[in-house]
């Protein structure tokens, strides 16, 4: 019996009778001696690739799951929980209290409006991320933030200072005009009040239910 030497010779030798060269067909036999794709038939060598397919997706099937449970170890050691622990309750519970609190933040929009003098005005509008401004309005800068709370606590202390300094002189309420030095400082204000992305103690929602 010939040693197999290699994935499609082990393939080859499955379909032997007794499992060796020795009772394979001619035309496997001399793929298999050849190790040569090429000398088998079309639907045989239509099937190997197949097999690669189907072998190539149980690798990625399995290095997922190996790595879904990495996370979940992962994820029970840094809550500190021991083997007796229910870890599933505490992926649920982490995965819902994860979606409460990203359903509570918004976002404060810093967007310009042009006016007809021709200078551009200024405006802080709460949104939820999803609302699309109206009107010939141009976003600036966005901020993340936690809950409406804050961006209104964070809205109303902008507008008191721009207010003292004399930037908002509008009649519509809200809108502000700023130049370029000023626009910088607001825009760098807005940037370090961001509230960041997730940094959940890991991605919950990527762990099975």
């Amino acid at each position: 019996m010939a040693e197999s030497a290699t994935a499609l010779q082990d393939w080859l030798l499955l379909k032997a009778e007794d499992g060796s060269t020795a009772t394979l067909p001619d035309n496997l036999s001399r793929a298999f001696q050849a190790n040569d794709l090429s000398l088998l038939p079309v639907f045989v060598a239509h099937a190997w690739q197949e097999h690669l397919r189907a072998e190539a997706d149980r690798v990625r099937r399995e290095a997922a799951e190996a790595q879904q449970q990495d996370r979940a170890a992962a994820f029970n050691a840094q809550l500190g929980l021991d083997a007796q622990a229910d870890g599933d309750l505490a992926l649920q519970l982490g995965r819902e209290v994860d979606r409460g609190l990203r359903g509570c933040r918004c976002e404060l929009h810093l967007t310009a409006q042009p006016m007809p003098d021709g200078l551009r005005w200024f405006r802080l509008e709460i949104r939820d991320g999803s609302a699309a401004p109206g009107g010939p309005q141009e976003t600036v800068q966005v901020l993340p933030v936690a809950g409406e709370s804050q961006a209104l606590a964070i809205r109303a202390a902008i507008h008191a200072v721009l207010e003292a300094r004399g930037w908002q002189a509008s009649a519509e309420p809200g809108l502000f005009h700023l130049e370029g030095p000023q626009l910088v400082a607001l825009v760098a204000i807005l940037k370090r009040l961001a509230v960041p992305a997730s940094e959940d103690l890991m991605d919950l929602t990527a762990l099975a239910a």
